[in-house]
């Protein structure tokens, strides 16, 4: 059934769904193994049709998600099946599989998916993380217009091992707020208007993608102060161990369960090899100049102490 091949979170996707955003996958170039992950249309079990249980439910090899848009089965780190809702919108049911579909093979299959921004140099990744409005977007770019590649706009996934956490590339589009889409001359016209709420679009990105996986040199969380100052500084030890938690992509369903040993186990292996650090810019006044010498410092540091 399946019609087409990508590459997504260093994964082989077969898929009956065409997904333009999507890093397509030449067969005839491709040697190395790579997992394989089936994205397909098919029958869900009538108790999750039925929705007598709850709308969803994850586990170490069957989970599922039920929305006004879809039905939705994940297993064994491996397989996606879904089934469309009457009337619901297409572009959704591929927001919610390549979204939610994919986290929850991450889990299944031991990694994280966390709800940030990724860009990589020839040094390692930096994620960067934030609260709505604390600057993720702005940060972002400016780390790209300086030489760094993308790596992810809205999900990143990892790999926590051992002696470092490996993070693995998504996909080469953004999501853009209006203003700074017309800002970079996109024609809105042409472009997926993807957020009535908090008004964006997703965009073709122009610049260098990275498609390989990258360790994780430094994750940076911003956030908003009600002081006059920007406020910073490294999160040590256990400490980091939350900051992982509430940013994972699934948290907002996870609810108590992101704290379980499956889970925590890995934001825990994650704690031990990731440098993190916040910085919370003052809710008042343009303070992105402060801002981004701050991320500089913090990043040179990093190159000169690995």
């Amino acid at each position: 059934m399946a019609q087409y091949s990508y590459r997504l979170y260093g994964l082989r996707i077969k898929t009956d769904l065409d997904f333009p955003q999507l890093v397509a996958e030449d067969a005839e170039t491709v040697t190395e193994p790579v997992p394989e992950i089936r994205i397909e249309e098919g029958e869900i079990p009538k108790e999750i049709l039925r929705e007598t249980t709850r709308k969803y439910d994850f586990g170490p090899d069957f989970s599922f998600l039920s929305n006004r848009t879809m039905w939705m089965v994940v297993e064994q780190g491996r397989f996606i099946r879904y089934r469309r809702k009457e009337g619901s919108n297409p572009f959704y049911v591929k927001t919610y599989l390549l979204g939610y579909g994919m986290a929850m093979i991450a889990m299944q299959r031991g990694q994280l998916a966390i709800h940030c921004s990724a860009v990589a140099d020839e040094r390692g990744a930096v994620l960067i993380a934030g609260e709505s409005g604390a600057g993720k977007s702005t940060i972002t770019t400016m780390l790209l217009e300086q030489g760094y590649e993308l790596m992810a706009d809205d999900m990143a996934v990892v790999e926590p091992r051992t002696d470092r956490t490996l993070v693995y590339p998504a996909f080469p589009y953004q999501k853009l707020c209006r203003n700074v889409a017309v800002e970079q001359g996109y024609d809105l016209t042409r472009l997926l208007y993807i957020n009535e709420e908090k008004d964006k679009f997703l965009v073709p990105y122009r610049g260098a993608f990275s498609t390989e996986a990258r360790p994780v040199k430094a994750f940076i969380m911003l956030g908003i102060t009600k002081g006059e100052k920007v406020q910073t500084g490294e999160i040590m030890g256990i400490h980091r161990f939350p900051v992982y938690a509430d940013n994972l992509f699934l948290r907002h369903l996870l609810q108590e369960e992101k704290y379980t040993p499956q889970i925590g186990s890995k934001c825990i292996a994650m704690a031990t090899t990731v440098p993190t650090f916040y910085i919370a810019r003052p809710s008042e006044g343009d303070s992105t100049t402060e801002v981004a010498h701050i991320l500089h410092q913090i990043l040179k540091c990093q190159i000169q102490g690995s």
